[in-house]
């Protein structure tokens, strides 16, 4: 891990989302923004966003500073075990941590790249 502690949450760590609740006290949010080059993915419960490179591709993340160690290693084992990779991206001029599947697959695409508006909607 690196030494930013901030990340971009598109999925179940996002305000009012499943793993978001048990850890929130460690969580502070930054801001929410759309970051292009991603598209998201239903793994049915949690997604998983995909790096497209692609301009006209984007997802809806919220940015929050981690503040406790243990509850950023937490959310490393989860992320890992389940399959995904740590990548750094920048947003605003700032290194941001994201976690990404290296395979799309035949997973079902998350149209409108909100992830908690496709899974309350």
């Amino acid at each position: 891990m690196n030494q930013s502690n901030l990340y971009a949450f598109y999925g179940s760590l996002r305000r009012g989302m499943e793993n978001y609740e048990p850890l929130k006290e460690n969580l502070r949010y930054q801001f929410s923004i759309w970051i292009t080059g991603y598209q998201l993915y239903s793994l049915g419960p949690h997604p998983f966003a995909y790096s497209t490179g692609s301009p006209t591709d984007k997802i809806l993340v919220e940015v929050f500073e981690v503040t406790n160690l243990v509850t950023e290693q937490t959310i490393h084992q989860i992320e890992m075990e389940a399959g995904y990779f740590l990548d750094t991206i920048t947003i605003d001029g700032q290194s941001v941590k994201i976690y990404l599947y290296e395979n799309k697959a035949d997973y079902p695409f998350v149209f409108g790249g909100d992830w908690v508006k496709f899974f309350r909607g």
